[in-house]
């Protein structure tokens, strides 16, 4: 293809044309790229399943569920924009890790290894009585918790060690290269901080190198989340709030937490919005609670949200602190490749200017060249050069 100078019709209007078709592919990278997977685990009975039904709203398929991310921003850019179409975050939510079967210890080796495919993982712990729960007859969140970031740690310390004894025969044999030698000098920082009970992720190992590691699937270095799964007697009330050793637990091991009840959210979900206002009242809630276990999420991955405004609009996930060119890699890589500059109109602009053209007249519109640091909610025009 000749070189063409243009903008992908992603951004604001007027758009710029481009002298010649876009890529032939005409698919996006990120079509082909795996919506970000997020895995339930927890002992049998502790409500995971509730959870999921009440995050997929029975709308799943063996497990699985890819679920659109609420998003004001969104429906107010809809409001103001128009567009053609829409298209969301989305989160893809799995019910499908294997149950621990508690007389049958070697069924951990199972779950977790299925949680090793995923990005982040949702502990879900029980803080409601139920006379079916099969594995503890009292309720104990903390001690739930700690099996299940322990069993992470040995599973992490034992790839470790496997992965060093082989870097050992290599080195015997002097055929090691010098990203062999750096490797286990990394491999050796972590297994020192899992055979002391720290979790990879509270290391400060550089993004690089973890990246290049992610084939090892190592679980304490993915983000987490524990979900303190209560009873609806408690919700509303000062008690509520999980043991402060739960708590100083999730900090210690860098790790969220947020309270719900998984049976008053799936309840919740299948009224009417007058009827979800009554239910919440007579709950004392001000609002759902779901929402807290999203940000929870984005908190956890470091994740924030930019829009690309025209005749298709859509929501981006993006790491926070990550640039404009690296933005417009997650659009296509295209215009990472030929990026030339972006235009930027802040979320707040467009809606108080009531458009992407408004708020260009009103000088709101940025030029920014390609280290810009992206915001969470900027709108994005991607110059490129192809």
């Amino acid at each position: 293809m000749a070189d063409s100078a243009g903008s992908l019709p992603v951004g604001g209007s007027p758009l710029l044309v481009l002298d010649t078709p876009f890529p032939a592919a005409t698919e996006r990278d990120s079509d082909r790229i795996p919506t970000m997977k997020i895995a339930l685990i927890g002992f049998p009975l502790s409500g995971k399943t509730t959870l999921f039904e009440a995050i997929s709203q029975g709308q799943s398929r063996d497990g699985i569920a890819s679920v659109p991310v609420p998003d004001p921003r969104l429906d107010k850019i809809i409001e103001i924009a128009k567009p053609k179409k829409v298209t969301p975050v989305s989160l893809e939510w799995h019910d499908d890790i294997p149950d621990i079967v508690t007389d049958k210890p070697e069924t951990v080796r199972t779950t977790l290894s299925a949680a090793r495919q995923m990005d982040l993982l949702v502990c879900v712990l029980r803080l409601f009585d139920t006379p079916f729960a099969p594995y503890h007859t009292d309720i104990h969140p903390l001690r739930d918790l700690r099996f299940w970031l322990e069993e992470c740690l040995l599973t992490d310390l034992q790839t470790v060690e496997n992965r060093l004894e082989r870097l050992k025969k290599l080195f015997q044999s002097r055929k090691e290269s010098a990203a062999d030698r750096a490797e286990a000098q990394i491999l050796e920082t972590m297994r020192a901080a899992l055979s002391e009970g720290k979790p990879v992720r509270l290391l400060e190992i550089p993004e690089e190198t973890l990246n290049k590691m992610r084939g090892f699937g190592l679980l304490s270095a993915k983000p987490m989340i524990a979900v303190a799964n209560l009873s609806e007697s408690l919700l509303g009330k000062p008690e509520a709030d999980p043991l402060p050793a739960l708590r100083a637990l999730c900090e210690e091991q860098g790790i969220g937490l947020c309270t719900i009840c998984a049976t008053f959210e799936r309840d919740l979900l299948a009224l009417s919005p007058e009827e979800q206002e009554e239910y919440l009242e007579m709950a004392e809630l001000e609002s759902p609670q779901l929402p807290s276990l999203i940000r929870q999420v984005y908190d956890q991955c470091r994740l924030q949200v930019f829009y690309t405004i025209g005749e298709d609009t859509r929501a981006w996930l993006l790491s926070r602190g990550s640039s404009a060119v690296e933005a417009a890699g997650v659009i296509h890589s295209d215009l990472a490749r030929g990026f030339i500059r972006t235009e930027v109109i802040t979320f707040e602009d467009f809606e108080a200017h009531g458009g992407w053209d408004p708020a260009h007249k009103a000088g709101k519109m940025r030029l920014e060249g390609r280290e810009y640091i992206v915001k969470d909610g900027d709108a994005l025009h991607i110059r490129f050069k192809v």
